[in-house]
């Protein structure tokens, strides 16, 4: 899978897209974020964090770990996100923040619905504090994220 959204990659970038990536994030890091939101990560999103770290198209990045530092809690990062996300939408502790819009657009891993190693990306209504299934995985979100991206670029 992780072929296929390097290729998506690729692909946004020779289309023209003003993209840019955190940088790879350390297992370490990413363990320790663990630790700090009570809950394991997807392995396809601890895969992503370890290539990429975070970011995408400017203006639209998904969430990530900065300077391989898990506890930074400014926008941008998962840890962050999800922090900003509960206080000021009442997000709910299973919902781990990976996109945070600034129309108030949240999507999230769930972390109740864990099938094996992997869980779905939901959307986050703010007003109606319900949920919206969106993919059955981070990678499938990525692959969607970057694909929509590459056709408006």
């Amino acid at each position: 899978m992780m072929t296929d959204i390097r290729l998506l990659i690729e692909k946004l970038k020779d289309a023209g897209g003003d993209i840019y990536w955190l940088g790879s994030a350390s297992r370490g890091s990413i363990e320790r974020l663990q630790e700090l939101l009570h809950t394991r990560l997807p392995l396809s999103l601890q895969k992503f964090l370890e290539e990429y770290g975070g970011g995408g198209i400017v203006g639209e990045e998904i969430s990530g770990i900065e300077d391989n530092n898990p506890s930074l809690d400014y926008r941008g990062t998962i840890y962050g996100d999800t922090m900003l996300s509960r206080s000021d939408y009442g997000l709910p502790l299973n919902l781990i923040v990976v996109y945070l819009g600034s129309d108030d657009v949240v999507l999230c891993i769930d972390t109740n619905l864990f099938t094996g190693d992997e869980c779905p990306v939901v959307s986050f209504d703010v007003f109606k504090k319900a949920t919206k299934h969106l993919a059955n995985t981070f990678d499938e979100f990525l692959m969607d994220y970057l694909t929509l991206r590459i056709n408006r670029v």
